[in-house]
């Protein structure tokens, strides 16, 4: 190992520590907005047995409706060429792109941009969406809930919610909450299997069309300062490293 003086080890070293400093608050802004709206998610929603939920809007006060997932969309599942490792079914060309599982953890839910894109051939082998969809993860990342704003080819993972009598960003901001829940339909030790069917058949309370998007622009919005602060942290972790490698010989 090369030292420097005891002068200059001890400057490293308060420099470092400061922006560990930083990166620890921001770490805690993150957690702290997370939990916040973990909690909101449980309050927002009514519970079991219940018509309304803990907290409102002010003017709302119709009680919130009980309707089946399979009333409100056609749910319906994606559909995957096979087989899956055969570059015939990608084209970088084509102007549809291909959702994976991957996707979803990379974008966190909101999916803008797909790097593979699948071929006129694959299009073919797949179900096409061509505009915002909500869609859920049956596969991996099972429960997740996701709003796909680009035309996409959709991987049997997912099942897609079509014709929606609601608003998209309720629904998925609804499905984030119950997410826990399918492990309901999980053996102990097992991963949880979804189907359409079961989907289908989970029951939702669902207030007015006004109220579901005073709710979603509400979430929303605590969603967007999330990331903020989710990029922020990041890009100070990244500073740090890149500092490291150039502070020591």
């Amino acid at each position: 190992i090369i030292i420097p003086s005891k002068a200059e080890q001890n400057k490293i070293g308060e420099f470092i520590q400061k922006l560990n400093s930083l990166i620890t608050l921001h770490q805690r802004k993150l957690e702290h907005l997370q939990e916040q709206k973990k909690g909101l998610l449980q309050k927002m929603f009514p519970k079991n047995g219940e018509t309304v939920p803990e907290v409102r809007f002010p003017g709302f006060t119709d009680a919130w409706e009980q309707r089946k997932l399979g009333d409100l969309a056609e749910i319906v599942r994606g559909a995957s060429p096979r087989p899956i490792s055969d570059p015939k079914w990608f084209d970088d060309n084509s102007d549809i792109g291909w959702l994976r599982i991957s996707d979803v953890t990379n974008q966190n839910g909101r999916i803008y941009y797909l790097e593979q894109h699948i071929s006129k051939l694959g299009q073919e082998k797949t179900r096409v969406i061509t505009e915002p969809h909500l869609l859920l993860s049956i596969a991996a990342t099972v429960g997740k809930p996701l709003i796909n704003y680009i035309k996409t080819g959709v991987h049997d993972g997912f099942l897609i919610f079509l014709n929606p009598k609601f608003d998209l960003e309720y629904m998925y901001q609804w499905l984030e909450m119950f997410r826990p829940k399918w492990n309901k339909y999980g053996q102990p030790g097992s991963q949880v299997n979804l189907n359409s069917n079961l989907v289908r058949k989970q029951k939702i309370a669902l207030p007015s069309r006004e109220e579901q998007q005073r709710i979603s622009s509400f979430l929303k919005q605590l969603d967007s300062l999330i990331a903020l602060h989710q990029r922020k942290l990041e890009h100070l972790e990244l500073m740090k490293k890149g500092l490291l490698q150039q502070m020591f010989v």
